[in-house]
């Protein structure tokens, strides 16, 4: 996979987790107003200022509320959409910049008498309805980035998979030999073939089976790594001229110079 392809798809990963991560926010603030309903209250909050948005779920122009109110003596603040009121008001331009000071404002608060954290300036049933209405754009794009996450790596797969089985890297010509079926043993190849060739198939499985040992991806630590390398040039180099004797031989010296006769 080419080095652009890489960062593409890593960020379509990492944009589609935070994506999704927002979408479930919005459920679960959806469900805990659902949840809420029974308990529902309500007691008088003073609105401190109004925050404008352009877009929030499938609403433009939005508006937020911050505010404070107390219960039972405790003191608490939130935020939430504001009433239509005040909504209306900010969108007539009383408040001034994306904050407009609202002091002594009183609206009412609904709140959940089991936990007064959770509270809004609508009725529960209603702020649920709004987060799940938040959410819906949210899927959408992150189905989008999931589709073009796929995409990549199909794309990338395509890049490393060439004709016959073979992905061209900055080293040359190198085979995803697991996708072929290899014979261990090269019974019957010609020792050599002409230079201006078309690969046979023996000569093609006896390349698979060379790559497939001393590919350098393979390599434990970086004295393999250069005796990979070194090998795996001279591979490429016989297969293109139809060298099936220097094959044999990159493959029997790899084997030789390593414990366990090459075994990987």
């Amino acid at each position: 996979m080419s080095q652009s392809g890489k960062t593409g798809v890593d960020r379509s990963l990492i944009l589609s987790i935070l994506v999704f991560f927002c979408v479930g926010i919005c459920i679960y603030k959806a469900k805990e107003f659902a949840n809420s309903v029974s308990s529902e209250r309500t007691t008088t909050a003073q609105v401190v200022s109004v925050y404008h948005s352009i877009f929030r779920g499938l609403r433009f122009n939005y508006y937020s509320c911050s505010y404070n109110f107390s219960v039972d003596g405790v003191f608490y603040v939130g935020l939430s959409d504001c009433p239509q009121r005040i909504a209306d008001d900010a969108a007539k331009g009383m408040y001034s910049g994306s904050a407009g000071e609202l002091a002594r404002t009183n609206v009412t608060v609904y709140y959940n008498s089991v936990d007064p954290s959770v509270n809004s300036l609508l009725e529960f049933s209603a702020a649920s309805e709004i987060e799940y209405r938040v959410a819906i754009p949210w899927i959408c794009l992150g189905s989008f980035i999931i589709l073009v996450f796929v995409l990549l790596r199909l794309l990338s797969a395509n890049e490393k998979r060439g004709k016959g089985g073979v992905f061209v890297d900055a080293g040359g010509t190198v085979i995803y030999p697991g996708e072929i079926g290899i014979r261990s043993e090269f019974a019957g190849l010609p020792n050599s073939e002409s230079a201006n060739y078309f690969p046979s198939h023996r000569l093609r499985e006896q390349y698979l089976q060379v790559a497939n040992t001393i590919h350098p991806d393979r390599a434990m630590n970086e004295d393999d790594l250069a005796l990979r390398e070194r090998l795996m040039k001279e591979a490429n180099a016989a297969f293109e001229r139809g060298d099936a004797d220097t094959l044999r031989r990159v493959l029997a010296e790899y084997k030789g110079a390593i414990p366990g006769g090459g075994q990987v």
